[in-house]
Parts: structure tokens; sequence; C-alpha cells
């Protein structure tokens, strides 16, 4: 036989011995499976309480229809709302959107919003809550300034059928 087709043998005889050789390896192994508790999520719900009031800042009371604001009026809103939160540590911001001038009112309004709470702690705008349920009292408070001259503001809106509050949790 010549040198080639005796490599060839010893190569196929080698290679079957690996082969045989490879069955007989194990690794051992075992697994269980654990009694553990399901996870479940917290809520964070915000609740109008659509007790909102429209106040002159002397506690008068101002009508949308049929109060007009000039130059040095100020305008507060007080709502209560109702926050429900289940889960340790939940944190959020409130803030509020929806208040849309039209032509240059909305330039010279300033608005500043206040948010307090018995049953929260409240950070600026940040409320901390324990779980359960907690009352939030906002307060809104719309400047045209003394300052505004000449037709500044005139004969525009501020639209403030849209004002929504929006409670974002925070880490």
């Amino acid at each position: 036989m010549n040198k080639l087709v005796k490599g060839a043998i010893a190569g196929a005889a080698g290679i079957a011995l690996l082969l045989g050789g490879a069955g007989t390896f194990a690794l051992w192994n075992s697994s269980a499976t654990l009694s553990a508790p399901s996870i479940s999520a917290g809520t964070l719900a915000l609740t109008s309480n659509n007790n909102g009031v429209w106040k002159k800042l002397d506690g008068s009371a101002w009508t949308a229809a049929t109060d007009k604001i000039i130059p040095g009026t100020t305008l507060v809103y007080t709502q209560t709302l109702t926050v429900n939160a289940v889960g340790n540590g939940l944190k959020a911001d409130l803030t509020y959107s929806g208040m849309t001038g039209s032509g240059a009112l909305d330039t010279y309004i300033t608005k500043t919003l206040e948010v307090t709470s018995a049953t929260a702690t409240v950070t600026g705008s940040t409320l901390s809550f324990t779980p359960g349920t907690s009352t939030v009292n906002v307060k809104l408070t719309v400047v045209f300034p003394s300052t505004v001259t000449g037709t500044q503001g005139q004969s525009a809106q501020l639209d403030l059928s849209a004002l929504t509050f929006t409670l974002t949790q925070t880490p």
C-alpha cells in the first residue's frame, strides 16, 4: 500500500475513535422551579374634581362670557385634583397645558402654577406620594400686567376652555 492510502486509513480510524469517544463524555445538570411571587405594577391616575373656579385677585367672581380683562388684571383659578398613587416611592410632576392665546395677548400674560397638598409632599410642582389617594390643590394665577402700553393685547383672546393638568412620573 502506498503512503497516501495508509494515511487515509489511519486518519479515518482516528476520526472514528474520536467520534466513538464523543458519546461517552457527559456534563451533569439539574434544574428546580422556585416558588416566587408575581410582580405587579402600580398605578398613577389623576382625576379632576370639576370644582374649578376663576376669580379676580380680590376674590370677586369673574365670568369669561361677560368680563373682559384689561391691563392690571390678575385672575386666579383654583381646582382640586384627586391622585390615586399605588406603588412605593412614586414621584410625579404636575404641569398644565391648553391655555392658548390669539393675537398678542399671550405674549403679555404671565402664568404661575402653585401646588399644595395635605396628603402628598410638594416640592415646587413635584409631588411625592405615599400609596393611596391624595388630594392636590392647584392655583393658577394669570396676570395681564399694567405695564402694557398703546394697543398691546387689545381685542386678543386667551382660550381657557382647553386647560388640562397632567401628572408625569419622575425618577
